[in-house]
């Protein structure tokens, strides 16, 4: 199963639910325009520092709320989610589990139907030719002028049912990303800071057992 991070990365609903809205390519121009204006500039800048809040929502159950942050430069990062932490140099994926001091290691494998999604593949969806986009509110939040886009899945069977991208309007601040499932279950990334271009190096994406005194590895390497 794909681990979506949904960092760090959309009420017209009726428009992008209407029948005559069945492919990529009937997305809403202007929502287009945003959505590659961001992609444009995380992909420009040289790092990536953000701390965000995760929710989980299920029906009948209290919610659940893991609080982590990102080190992000190019295709190498680092997540952590308070329970698990998540290295990557694009060419090895470490995770490690905090509660049971193990890491688990595997060859990296990202995109199409790889088992890992990059955080900031987030940000690529509208080239996926998987949603139909289009601005859906514009509003205020803390007294800045926000813009929602919505992004439909094209395919029926898909578990997503929407997906709704909250960014301010005047600039490429992206304010949170809310994934809704057809079981009724929510998702939500809420962006409480980001910081660009600090400063890093090699060992940023590198587990190294050495700083995890007592550490089980696991090698799931092929």
């Amino acid at each position: 199963m794909k681990f979506l991070v949904l960092l760090f990365i959309m009420t017209s609903s009726a428009l992008i639910a209407q029948n005559n809205y069945n492919q990529a390519s009937d997305s809403d121009a202007k929502a287009i325009e945003i959505l590659k204006a961001i992609e444009k500039d995380f992909t420009d800048t040289k790092s990536h520092l953000i701390g965000f809040d995760f929710v989980i929502e299920s029906p009948g159950n209290p919610n659940d709320t893991y609080r982590g942050t990102l080190l992000q430069a190019g295709d190498n990062f680092e997540l952590d989610m308070g329970i698990r932490k998540i290295i990557t140099n694009n060419e090895t994926v470490w995770m490690y589990l905090k509660d049971d001091n193990e890491v688990q290691i595997n060859d990296a494998d990202f995109g199409g139907e790889g088992e890992y999604m990059s955080p900031s593949t987030i940000f690529s969806l509208y080239k996926s030719n998987e949603f139909i986009f289009a601005i859906s509110n514009y509003g205020k939040e803390d007294g800045k002028s926000i813009v929602q886009i919505e992004g439909k899945p094209i395919d029926e069977e898909s578990e997503y049912s929407k997906l709704r991208l909250t960014v301010e309007e005047n600039g490429q601040v992206v304010k949170r990303l809310k994934i809704f499932l057809k079981n009724g279950g929510r998702m939500t990334t809420q962006i409480l800071s980001h910081k660009k271009n600090v400063k890093l190096s090699k060992s940023n994406f590198k587990f190294s057992p050495s700083d995890y005194p007592g550490v089980m590895v696991e090698d799931l390497r092929f």
